[in-house]
């Protein structure tokens, strides 16, 4: 009988640091979900950035390819 109690007084005090964990989780959750404008105009500026890193090689390789084809051609620019 001894025994029980102390298994009851320790689930109650897991299911407390469970209740407190939950409390904690949705806290975190809550302050990711609302992005103020400094952080919304940050993530806006990273895409940019990383963005242009993808596009610009890209732009580059493509403007270069129809130079080349329009030297082969006989064109001016």
């Amino acid at each position: 009988m001894d025994q029980d109690t102390k298994v009851i007084q320790e689930l109650q005090e897991l299911k407390q640091k469970v209740g407190h964990l939950e409390d904690l989780l949705t806290q975190q959750q809550n302050k990711k979900e609302k992005a103020g404008p400094f952080r919304i105009f940050l993530e806006a500026v990273v895409s940019l950035l990383v963005g242009l890193m993808v596009v610009g090689p890209v732009i580059v390789i493509v403007v270069g390819l129809l130079m080349v084809a329009a030297s082969w051609l006989g064109m001016e620019f």
